[in-house]
């Protein structure tokens, strides 16, 4: 039942309740903050704030990669962005934080495994049958694979993976063929 009592007939439903990060203790900090609460760090992870760095789900980035600044509330972006600040806290080469978001979950006995952000794709490509047991979906733009959603197909996801990060071209009507490896559905 819908806010207005609307009244929509479904086997099952889903609901994402989302996540907020919290910050609000930094209020008057000096370090500025997203609409969503989100601590807006730069490209490098710093902050508003001199010599003060952000990672993990409070903190969001730049990705010239998506043309979008992303927060992402997984706890793999906790562990990669450390890498970057400590590269750039030893005064190494600047290093660029941009990494392909992902997250993977056990649902009902299936292993779900997404990577990249889809907001901007132009395309969409099935691999498989979405009712069966296995299937991934991908979403491209501009033929570049800039996400993959894999059910039950991990070496999908982890080829996808690696194809968002490389921006390489693909042929889609190669894609769609759940049995060809996805990394051979590139174009040179």
């Amino acid at each position: 039942v819908l806010a207005d009592g609307t009244r929509l007939p479904a086997g099952a439903v889903v609901v994402g309740i989302g996540a907020r990060p919290a910050t609000a203790w930094l209020a008057g900090s000096g370090i500025a903050l997203g609409p969503h609460g989100d601590v807006l760090a730069d490209a490098h992870l710093r902050t508003s704030a001199a010599d003060v760095y952000a990672v993990g789900d409070c903190a969001s980035f730049p990705s010239a990669r998506y043309g979008e600044r992303l927060l992402v509330h997984h706890w793999d972006n906790a562990l990669q962005g450390p890498r970057t600040v400590a590269a750039n806290i030893l005064g190494e080469t600047p290093a660029v934080y941009d990494p392909v978001p992902y997250f993977w979950s056990e649902q009902f006995g299936r292993f779900v495994q997404y990577a990249g952000h889809h907001a901007a794709a132009d395309a969409t490509v099935w691999r498989g049958d979405p009712t069966g047991p296995s299937w991934s979906v991908c979403w491209l733009r501009e033929n570049r694979l800039v996400a993959l959603l894999a059910v039950g197909r991990p070496r999908d996801l982890a080829q996808g993976r690696r194809l968002i990060e490389a921006g390489r071209l693909m042929d889609p009507q190669a894609m769609s063929d759940p049995a060809r490896p996805l990394k051979d559905a590139t174009v040179d």
